[in-house]
């Protein structure tokens, strides 16, 4: 790694300078993640171009060209809704521009902001998610414990869509299950305790996340990238087809029921960390990924797995990260559910701790945020503008609310964090309030 990039690394202290200048001409990268994950966590892991852009600390903003544009935005027919803004120096933490910061709106997908900070912290960024084969008499129990990314084959050590699969799981399980005589594979989803569907998420945006079970191969996506029912019976009957063809003769059919305690394992397999999972969640804006990482948040911290619980656990840990909390709440993790609320407030500071810390948990978030005009949901937001490529952040998208929470780099290569919530969208105006968003964050990175 160049001194350079070395000594930007040790001015921020955080993760999103280390990933950010690992190619281009501006402060955020604008290569596309790479395959297999980087170490976690390493500064020393990040390269550098030939050619690097001068970053400089004492580098100034326009704090009025802000403050115009915020008020441009406040003003913009485009906007429609209800607006909350907070626009920050990163490496002082100062609020530059500030509107309605501290008031309750509806986040969207912003939600997997929290979700992300949260799991981070709670699970761990290096934990995986374990599915076990367990045998007890003929039967052989499937136990899920969350991955719900299984891939239908062998493993992808590159991937976190498939990183463990059914078929290598069949392999490190086949023999045991001969030696034992099973006939009969159980899928085991007790560790989730339901219901498998928020309440509060209702019609179209109920199919853009998985019935809540803690295992599926490839999320129980058909050809057409619709969700299926019961994933986890699904991905029994993928196991035990697998199984067959190893030589176990075991039926086709494939109930629920938990393993019993004195049920030995006979194999395991494991998903990408979380740190992995969390930078997929973020880049995709994954519903499910999210939902998951709530139960597992719940587990975790004792409460029950399921939506009130998730809810529960996630913000008894936020308030412990020492953001403004007032005023939240969290109906799921994903950000679908009408009844979130969250402030601009809260996730700039989110935001702000990301770009600040170095060696805690929360510094991998900068990594799986989006980049304008290159990939995830930003891969088709503000091309050919002065913010392309210089802006990482957070989408978040529901007929009634959108939201973009994150960093950018000025025109003088100051690193700014932000957050922009707009709620109470009229039916139908919902893509010209995401103009008004980009078109001031463009305002904020000419700044």
């Amino acid at each position: 790694m160049t001194v350079l990039a070395t000594a930007l690394a040790v001015a921020l202290g955080g993760y999103v300078v280390a990933d950010a200048y690992d190619v281009t001409p501006g402060f955020l990268t604008t290569r596309p993640t790479e395959s297999e994950a980087l170490p976690y966590p390493s500064v020393s892991s990040a390269s550098a171009p030939e050619a690097l852009p001068t970053w400089k600390e004492d580098a100034k903003v326009d704090n009025a060209a802000v403050t115009s544009a915020l008020g441009s935005l406040a003003a913009s027919p485009e906007a429609h809704g209800h607006v909350s803004v907070v626009v920050a120096d990163a490496a002082s933490g100062k609020t530059i521009a500030q509107l309605e910061p501290d008031t309750p709106r509806a986040p969207a997908s912003n939600m997997k902001i929290v979700t992300a900070a949260v799991a981070l912290r709670v699970l761990g960024p290096e934990t995986t998610l374990k599915t076990t084969a367990k045998i007890e008499g003929k039967r052989l129990y499937l136990v899920g414990g969350g991955d719900a990314l299984l891939g239908a084959g062998g493993a992808n050590p590159a991937a976190v869509n498939g990183r463990a699969g059914i078929g290598e799981l069949a392999d490190k399980a086949a023999d045991a299950a001969r030696k034992a005589g099973v006939t009969e594979v159980v899928v085991d989803s007790s560790l989730f305790s339901g219901p498998q569907r928020n309440p509060s998420v209702t019609g179209g945006n109920a199919s853009f996340v998985m019935e809540l079970r803690p295992l599926a191969v490839n999320q129980s996506r058909n050809s057409g990238k619709a969700y299926t029912a019961n994933p986890d019976v699904q991905a029994g009957q993928a196991f035990a087809k697998e199984l067959a063809a190893r030589g176990v003769p075991v039926s086709g059919s494939v109930p629920r029921g938990q393993a019993p305690k004195q049920a030995r394992e006979a194999a395991s397999v494991e998903s990408a960390p979380v740190r992995d999972l969390v930078d997929f969640m973020l880049k995709h804006s994954d519903n499910t990924t999210a939902e998951i990482l709530g139960h597992l948040i719940a587990v975790k911290s004792g409460e029950p797995a399921s939506f009130e619980g998730a809810g529960r656990a996630t913000l008894a840990d936020l308030k412990k990260i020492g953001v403004k909390a007032s005023g939240v709440v969290i109906d799921d993790n994903s950000g679908l559910s009408p009844k979130n609320r969250l402030s601009a407030s809260l996730l700039n500071e989110i935001v702000g701790k990301v770009a600040s810390c170095y060696g805690c948990a929360l510094e991998s978030i900068a990594s799986g945020f989006p980049v304008s005009a290159l990939d995830g949901t930003l891969d088709d937001r503000m091309h050919g503008s002065a913010a392309a490529g210089k802006v990482r952040a957070k989408t978040g998208t529901l007929s009634n609310a959108a939201s973009l929470s994150g960093f950018l780099e000025t025109k003088n290569g100051r690193l700014l964090t932000f957050s922009i919530l707009i709620d109470g969208i009229p039916d139908g105006s919902f893509t010209s309030a995401r103009h008004a968003i980009d078109g001031f964050v463009v305002s904020l990175a000419g700044a």
